[in-house]
């Protein structure tokens, strides 16, 4: 009897799913719909911090994953979902879930493996000095005529979706890249925006696309997950949801259209049968701690000590992974992955079904008892906002317009476990974010008025800030 190559995928992913939702969590209670409670987390860190070591740890995972197809069908799903993913409420919960798949596959191949962050905000007056922008990490811009990456964790990388080519990397502006969205920018957004509908677009219409734009080739394309630089990107605007929900204890909120209408927590994600989420639902990733989603960031809030109800609010632990406990290694006894290609069909092969190994959950820090107020792009940022005496540089009514979560707060001192880098520029004027370009408008199915309804929502707020006392620290 002849059995498909696609039943037979689809049973080992759906094995490989049911696997998933056992290891590193509680279980459920008896006829309830709550997500189990994760009893191991790993921490995403900013990779900014990442060791030259660490780098090629990630490289030598990606190309694994390349060799298996993996990262062409990563590269596929994502083009052919394009037009539902984006413009849409379902941004973030896609994102998440399609982020979090990637990492489960990197980390059947070497269970250390995590997916870090990029605060592209640090580097937003100068891109070009990032530190991931080397040659020990996501490498430079393209060479010769077809712009190929040559340096990098990916140098030399030759992609098959949509057709056999090198990986592509065309700087922004002449070889050098645009000035980016400042930290203070995303940190009105996380404050000032009320609803999940509105930070979506104040994300997508700004960071999400200024560093896409930025690093352009495959970058500047449909497939761009082909390219590592996605995965950490995402990650960063991962991170910047989950600060929203924490700042405004809003981790349910749902609103505005999702990919087929009205956003609703029982919408399915959209999924592609290249990667396949098997079902899951918006709720399911709504929340980090719960269910399959057991991760957090070094800098942001830890989960919440219990589920939020239907409100979306729930009690608070406000301490960072930092704060509980420093990056536990996590257990190395789990074998590399073994399988093979499927020869026939190289971007069809049975998907991992080893489990990623977790890192465990700490108890709360009875210490921190209160919700960071700007979370918008790590703890440099807060840091820098709360100590810069922001609310005497603009006032009571600029103040609560854009920075809300400053009205009678006083911030405690905190310290980073990295030595931050003196920028040059310091002090001077912020400078405007750029505009996103008419073809990834077109690209994305934008609304071109409301795009740049936004963009001058995001000027008006560094106008504001340089028509002011406050001297940026970037």
């Amino acid at each position: 009897m002849k059995i498909s190559i696609s039943l037979v995928f689809a049973a080992l992913v759906s094995l490989s799913q049911g696997q998933g939702q056992t290891q590193g969590q509680t279980q459920a209670q008896p006829g309830g719909s709550t997500p189990a409670t994760c009893t191991n987390m790993r921490v995403r860190r900013n990779a900014a911090t990442l060791s030259t070591q660490e780098w090629q740890n990630i490289g030598n995972v990606v190309a694994r994953m390349a060799q298996d197809g993996w990262v062409g069908r990563f590269g596929a799903s994502h083009d052919r979902l394009f037009s539902r993913v984006h413009g849409n409420t379902c941004f973030f919960p896609f994102h998440r879930r399609y982020i979090l798949e990637y990492e489960n596959i990197g980390r059947t191949y070497d269970p250390n493996f995590v997916v870090p962050y990029w605060d592209a905000t640090q580097s937003a007056r100068n891109p070009m000095a990032d530190p991931l922008l080397s040659a020990n990490a996501l490498g430079t811009n393209g060479q010769g005529g077809d712009n190929c990456l040559a340096d990098g964790i990916q140098g030399n990388s030759q992609l098959t979706y949509p057709n056999q080519h090198c990986l592509r990397r065309v700087y922004d502006n002449n070889g050098s890249i645009r000035q980016w969205y400042a930290p203070e920018i995303i940190s009105s957004y996380i404050q000032s925006d009320t609803s999940l509908a509105r930070f979506r677009e104040d994300i997508e219409y700004s960071l999400h696309g200024a560093v896409h734009l930025g690093m352009g080739g495959d970058m500047n394309s449909g497939y761009a997950a082909q390219d590592f630089s996605f995965m950490v990107h995402h990650a960063n605007l991962d991170r910047l949801w989950w600060d929203w929900q924490n700042t405004h204890n809003s981790y349910l909120m749902y609103d505005g259209n999702g990919s087929n209408g009205p956003a609703s927590l029982s919408d399915m994600i959209p999924e592609d049968s290249s990667v396949p989420f098997n079902g899951a639902t918006v709720e399911s990733v709504m929340v980090l701690g719960y269910g399959n989603v057991c991760y957090t960031y070094d800098s942001s809030p830890s989960p919440p000590q219990s589920y939020p109800a239907a409100g979306g609010s729930a009690p608070v632990n406000n301490a960072t992974p930092q704060q509980q406990q420093q990056n536990q290694q996590p257990n190395t006894q789990q074998q590399p992955n073994q399988q093979q290609p499927n020869q026939q069909q190289p971007n069809q092969q049975q998907p991992n079904q080893q489990q990623p190994n977790q890192q465990q959950r700490q108890p709360p820090n009875s210490n921190s008892n209160r919700r960071p107020v700007l979370s918008g792009s790590s703890n440099m940022a807060n840091r820098i906002l709360e100590n810069s005496g922001i609310q005497g540089a603009l006032g009571s009514s600029a103040v609560s317009r854009f920075f809300p979560g400053l009205n009678g707060w006083r911030a405690p001192n905190r310290r980073r476990s990295y030595q931050e880098k003196k920028v040059s520029g310091c002090g001077e004027p912020i400078p405007f974010p750029p505009r996103l370009t008419p073809e990834w408008v077109k690209m994305h199915g934008y609304d071109a008025d409301r795009v740049e309804m936004f963009h001058k929502h995001a000027c008006e707020i560094v106008e504001v800030l340089n028509n002011s006392t406050y001297k940026s620290p970037y």
